[in-house]
């Protein structure tokens, strides 16, 4: 189902090209090709449809396998019939915790439990987290969505994005024009696409270990640096410190059971 995956937030299909899913969709391609066991797929039956619930890069590696000729004309399944759409969305949230979302994808399927109506509170308990760090990690949603592509195509970390946005005041306007001041394009950043465009190429020899990692499959977009974007390096106190701030920068106001049965799916060529 498109979009149900919080893997997808705001850079589509891109994210199963970054790295570590990319090399694991391959690596469970080659497991399905060599008729290696692959932990099964959580699926639910809507109208007459499978949709994956749990295990979209298995999905993803399943198909690879396909297109390259594997013959898999049947796969076991476990269908599951949730008693509410909260836990069943929850449900893919606990299944991505083995190939961990980005902070972006992490924020967004939270405010999508927050949105079936789990609480704050709730799910800082199911996660074993404080109520801060489950604020802190949907306050990134108050960032210009342009902001949330870099972090999604690690171009630029959550900490350094933080600090731009509490330069100024979290004015959306002024953030993209600093961040545009040094990556021309950054508004028109493909996301359906094998190749990132509107992100020239920096040099980021000598960087140290505050350069923000290589984004795309292609890795021709090297990542910039601190000194790119014209932000000092912080202390690690403050670095602490500024994450608290930007929470009260933004601060605003914003169990049944489950049946499980395993099936077989046939698939066709098309």
């Amino acid at each position: 189902e498109k979009g149900f995956n919080p893997r997808e937030a705001v850079i589509g299909d891109l994210c199963y090209e970054q790295e570590p899913v990319k090399s694991m969709i391959v690596s469970i391609k080659q497991a399905f090709k060599e008729g290696r066991q692959v932990d099964m797929i959580k699926v639910v039956k809507r109208k007459g449809k499978y949709l994956v619930r749990q295990g979209h890069t298995r999905f993803h590696g399943l198909k690879l396998a396909i297109s390259e000729g594997a013959n898999i004309p049947k796969l076991s399944v476990i269908l599951i019939d949730y008693k509410n759409e909260i836990e069943e969305y929850l449900e893919n949230l606990d299944g991505n915790r083995s190939n961990g979302l980005n902070p972006v994808g992490q924020a967004h399927a939270l405010a999508h439990a927050v949105s079936l109506g789990y609480s704050v509170e709730e799910l800082a308990m199911r996660y074993q987290r404080s109520t801060t760090a489950i604020r802190n990690m949907l306050k990134i949603l108050d960032m210009p969505l342009e902001l949330q592509r870099l972090i999604s195509l690690n171009l630029i970390k959550k900490t350094l994005a933080i600090e731009i946005m509490l330069k100024y005041s979290n004015d959306h306007k002024m953030v993209l024009k600093h961040i545009e001041g040094f990556l021309p394009g950054v508004k028109n950043i493909e996301t359906t696409t094998s190749k990132i465009v509107g992100i020239p190429e920096h040099n980021a020899a000598g960087a140290g270990p505050d350069t923000l990692n290589k984004g795309g499959p292609e890795k021709k977009n090297s990542a910039v640096t601190r000194k790119t974007l014209g932000i000092k390096r912080l202390s690690h106190k403050k670095t602490e410190r500024l994450k608290s701030e930007f929470l009260e920068l933004v601060e605003s106001t914003h169990t049944e059971s489950i049946t499980n049965t395993q099936t077989e799916l046939k698939f066709g060529r098309d």
